[in-house]
């Protein structure tokens, strides 16, 4: 069985561009363009790890993966971020003990970071 990921990120080039790589590389993949999107698809068909960036309008990631904490805390999630070097969000990543990548993504990078959290 192909494994379900779910991309959300507010760039909608950046949501195709993942989606048709994980597509293309055995996924079951959803995109979704904001935290609101991703959490109802979410409720709908549980994915098997989230991909999210970090900074989006209305709400950040931080917020949205709080939100998923409450009924899935084993949830495999992985943070995509251009924020890596603002102090507040490296303490918040390391606080809550979750993986990251730096935009730009080195898509196969991203691969192996998500196929790592997958096989915890």
């Amino acid at each position: 069985m192909k494994p379900k990921i779910i991309i959300v990120d507010d760039d909608k080039l950046i949501c195709e561009l993942y989606s048709e790589y994980f597509a293309q590389n055995g996924f079951s993949v959803q995109s979704a363009c904001s935290a609101a999107e991703a959490l109802e698809k979410i409720r709908k068909d549980m994915p098997d790890i989230v991909l999210s960036d970090i900074v989006m309008p209305h709400e950040d990631g931080f917020s949205f993966y709080e939100k998923i904490q409450l009924f899935n805390p084993d949830l495999p999630f992985v943070f995509v971020t251009g924020y890596d070097h603002d102090n507040k969000v490296l303490e918040h990543l390391k606080k809550i003990g979750r993986k990251w990548i730096s935009k730009p993504v080195m898509l196969e990078e991203l691969m192996e970071l998500v196929q790592s959290e997958l096989h915890k």
